[in-house]
């Protein structure tokens, strides 16, 4: 679940924009590479409806590392 949303409604030539945000830290004792974020209706694992998906050059996290995960939404214009 995101832990940080926003919403600035648009006005005029502005749109509007939702922004959903969440941290993940890393509490594997091995190094793993972090290539894609999705994007659920739901946070049951057998529930469907995967709203977006994302995939992005790998990014390497050792055990304490963070990573921030933010999807940004335009609505309008």
């Amino acid at each position: 679940a995101a832990t940080t949303m926003t919403w600035t409604n648009g006005t005029g030539a502005d749109a509007t924009k939702i922004v959903l945000s969440k941290t993940f830290t890393s509490l594997s004792p091995s190094a793993h590479t972090i290539a894609e974020s999705g994007l659920f209706n739901s946070t049951v694992v057998d529930a469907s409806g995967m709203l977006a998906r994302q995939a992005f050059t790998g990014v390497a996290l050792s055990n304490g590392d963070s990573i921030t995960i933010t999807w940004t939404f335009t609505v309008g214009n």
